[in-house]
């Protein structure tokens, strides 16, 4: 099945993003405001960039198969912006070129896993910013981490299960390639705002 190659050939760049993305301080419940703000502008400027043209790129039937137009995270990561007082009119411009994948239905899926293997950690990220002090009185400014909510469990299953219905053996690399791609989007992002 081609979650679980997905899952082994992007361990790398996965641990590598991690790296980046002050997962110590979020675990460790240290994490600063600041460090924060840079985790939302990265999310944002990868979800402005990709969100709308992956969803575009789905036939109607896997879109619907996906319910797609509830995992939609941009509206979520304005909210946070807009409470951190972050002007979208700001941000940079990027460094690099960004990778699209394709519209090929195993190259959308592989960069749709990542962005949905990020919504699948949010919640850990928001129980431990929460118990973070430097949070504290600030939960209006976390919708992006949790967006999902009791629903989260529910709709990673139901993405595997599409993931893994509509991809073929024959385009297992494009999906594999394009999920790599995408974490070096978010890796290259990282290093530019750092």
């Amino acid at each position: 099945m081609i979650s679980n190659l997905l899952r082994t050939e992007t361990a790398q760049n996965h641990k590598t993003l991690e790296s980046l993305m002050f997962v110590n301080e979020i675990m460790n419940n240290t994490l600063s405001t600041d460090q924060y703000k840079k985790l939302l502008t990265i999310n944002y400027i990868i979800h402005q960039k990709l969100e709308n043209t992956l969803a575009n790129s789905l036939d109607s039937t896997i879109a619907g198969q996906l319910g797609m137009k509830d995992r939609l995270k941009l509206g979520a990561l304005e909210q946070d912006l807009n409470y951190w007082n972050i002007s979208t009119l700001t941000l940079p411009e990027l460094s690099f070129e960004l990778f699209i994948p394709e519209k090929n239905i195993a190259e959308v899926l592989g960069a749709l896993y990542v962005l949905e293997g990020a919504t699948l950690g949010g919640n850990v990220i928001k129980r431990h910013l929460l118990a973070n002090p430097n949070f504290k009185n600030h939960e209006d400014g976390l919708n992006y981490y949790g967006v999902y909510g009791e629903e989260l469990s529910a709709k990673w299953k139901i993405f595997l299960s599409v993931l893994n219905k509509h991809v073929t053996e024959a385009d297992y690399e494009r999906c594999i390639n394009s999920a790599n791609f995408t974490f070096n989007n978010l890796t290259k992002l990282s290093e530019q705002i750092a």
